[in-house]
Order: C-alpha cells, then structure tokens, then sequence
C-alpha cells in the first residue's frame, strides 16, 4: 500500500480513506477495492482530493474529495452531502451530464465519484486554445434539461417547494452572496485581493450608482428567485471536457434558484476566454480567430440552451429577453467579482493588461444589464464589438 507523503498526519488521512472505500466495496463500481492491500492512493493537487486505484490497473479508479478540513475561505465546499444529492439528480435527469457520484459517507463526510482521469479541466482547455464545439453545445443541452425537468412550471409550486428544502444551503448561500454581489461593491472590504491596476479602478464600481443599484438587483433575483434546480457555480473551472464530451462537477453550491445564474456564470468565463485570446501579445492572429470562435460559441451555447429549456412561466420570447437581461447582470457580477475578490483569474496569468478591459466589460454589462434581450446585444456591449 503506497503513500505520497510519509508523514504522521498524511499516513493517517490516506489509511482512512482507503478504510473508507474498502467499507464500499459491495458497489458494482467498487468491487475491485476489497482487498486494502491491494489499493493505492494519490494526493491530487488540492490537499483533500486523492485519487484511489487498484494496484496494476489503468481503469479501476476512483477520487475521493474532503478526506481533510477545507480552506477557511471555502466551508461551502464541505457539503459533501448536498454535492452527491445534485450529481445524482443531474446524471438522473441528463445521463452523462455529470461526474458520476460513487458513494458518501456521513461519519468521514468523505464523497466518491468516478474518476474522469483521461478529462481536462475546461478553463485549462480554453487557455490552451482548444474549444471543441461538440463538448460546448452538449453542456449547452445538459444544464437545458437540468432546469427545465426542475422547472417550476414543469413540476409544479408544491414540488419547487420541495425541491428547495432537499437542497438547502443556508451556509453556502450566504458565502456566494457575499462572494458575488456584496464584498466586490463595498470599499475596503478585507476580501479583496485584487491587483494595483484593478485597485486603481474601482472607482468604477464605488462612483457609480447605477452599478451598485445592479448588482443590489441581481442579489435580489439570485436570492428570491426560486425557479429551478441550478448549479450554482458554473464556470470553465467546474467542468471537465475530453474530446466531444463535457462533464459538470463541484455541484457543492447547488440550490433551488434563477436558471439565468447559471448562463451567466459560464457567459462569464467565456468572457475572460475572449480576452485571455485577443489581447495576448504572442502569436496574436491565431488567438484572434480562436477569440471570435469564443464569442460565437457564446451565441450558440445561448441558442441551444433556449431549444431545450422549454419551461417557462409566460410568453417565450417575453421569458427569454428576462432571462438574458439577468444573465448579463450576472456575467457581470461574476466578472467583477473574480478580478476583485479572492478568486484566481488563471486566464490572466500571461495577459494581465486584460484585466482591465474585463472589468470594463462587467462594469457596462451591469450598467446595462436591464436593457440587454438578447446574446448578441450582451456580447456587443461586454466585449464592445464593432
């Protein structure tokens, strides 16, 4: 039985978990792991996710997430409970939409789920100039069906009140409102993490007050708008793609809320794609072209969303101007947030100049945000296309 690290502490950690997935070996997924001495682990680049293996096979494998305490500034991703709930609803609903969850177990809060070993993250994808318009669509077609077989108009008032109690999140709600509508519009407050030139622009959030009076509007909608079942933190880091396909994960935030949040969210980093492309100084017209494939698939993403998320409460094209003026608001918010905040903007490592012009984009989008109906419209205004 190998370890990574040798320590006291991490010895232990790995031989709990490997107790742990031994315990689940009557699974179908897991009968190979009967036998803990014939069982490996590895620590994955964050520190409570490991992947757990049959010693000589490349196929029987599992990861394993929240085997150690979380950061500090993410207890939301401690619902381990919650997060297998919404796996296993979204691969119900949409099979192959999701990572596949294995088990959870309630004493070591540990989750399991399929291994998607041979998947990339979809950021690092993105970056590295790859889009595969097959894998972006089905993820198009996949948070569809999601929020439209959990629709209230579909299921009903006396359902969506049900569904909203099964998923909770009192906890996680509170961080991602603070996270996303609050901290990034409140001078001085300790979470920003931002860089000198973002700092020296943040008058064009705390002077305008028509920014504000939006991103207070869109913590209203994010907060009392109980529509459907959503992700809730979908962006390119919380999906995994390999080749034609594309895989949901990190369902931790999962809550009973506008379908719209979860378009913005990924509008959002396409956004950052787009700039992480265009203004990148090397190898200039490649990346030029593979930023105007971003901003196309943004409309096509939207196009294919609206052919399948059929549940809607009135007019469809009254719904769907609604719902993409919300979706710009929090494009919006979701790109302010991220260059103010705590959160790594990976696209940026190599075009830090861009972050300016992103968060000139998620400055207009909020600003407008009430009078964008369409994608094109928002894109026009975010990216400031001629």
């Amino acid at each position: 039985m190998a370890h990574s690290n040798t320590s006291g502490d991490s010895s232990q950690i790995q031989d709990n978990v490997l107790k742990v997935v031994t315990k689940y070996s009557h699974l179908e997924q897991l009968q190979w792991a009967g036998d803990i001495s014939k069982l490996k682990i590895v620590n994955e680049d964050r520190s409570n996710v490991f992947r757990v293996y049959f010693d000589g096979s490349d196929s029987s494998s599992i990861v394993v997430h929240g085997a150690t305490p979380m950061d500090a500034k993410e207890p939301h991703r401690d619902n381990a409970q919650l997060e297998f709930n919404a796996l296993t609803k979204f691969d119900s609903l949409a099979p192959g939409s999701a990572v596949k969850p294995v088990f959870y177990d309630p004493e070591s809060k540990i989750l399991c789920t399929e291994d998607l070993r041979d998947y990339v993250i979809y950021r690092n994808s993105l970056i590295s100039g790859h889009l595969d318009e097959d894998a972006a669509l089905k993820l198009a077609r996949d948070v569809a069906v999601i929020h439209r077989d959990t629709h209230v108009a579909n299921i009903g008032a006396d359902a969506i009140k049900q569904l909203d109690k099964e998923f909770q999140n009192a906890t996680t709600l509170t961080i991602r409102e603070q996270l996303l509508f609050t901290s990034p519009f409140t001078p001085g407050d300790p979470s920003h993490q931002c860089s000198d030139a973002v700092k020296a622009r943040l008058d064009w959030l705390y002077g305008d007050q028509e920014v504000l009076r939006a991103a207070a509007e869109m913590k209203r909608v994010f907060l009392e708008k109980k529509e459907a079942l959503v992700h809730g933190d979908l962006h390119t880091g919380s999906i995994m793609v390999k080749d034609k396909d594309a895989k949901i994960t990190n369902a931790g935030c999962s809550y009973v809320g506008p379908c719209s949040l979860d378009l913005g969210l990924l509008v959002a980093n396409y956004i950052f794609t787009y700039y992480c492309h265009i203004l990148c100084p090397e190898d200039n017209d490649n990346r030029r072209v593979f930023a105007y494939r971003v901003v196309e698939m943004c409309n096509k993403t939207v196009d294919e969303y609206f052919k399948h998320m059929t549940s809607v409460t009135e007019d469809v094209e009254i719904y769907q101007a609604k719902f993409i003026s919300e979706m710009a608001g929090f494009a919006g918010c979701e790109i302010i947030r991220r260059l103010v905040g705590p959160s790594h903007v990976g696209e940026f490592d190599h075009t830090q100049d861009a972050e300016i012009d992103a968060l000139g984009a998620g400055v207009r989008l909020l600003k407008a945000y009430d009078r964008i109906h369409s994608i094109g419209t928002l894109m026009l205004i975010a990216l400031m296309l001629a």
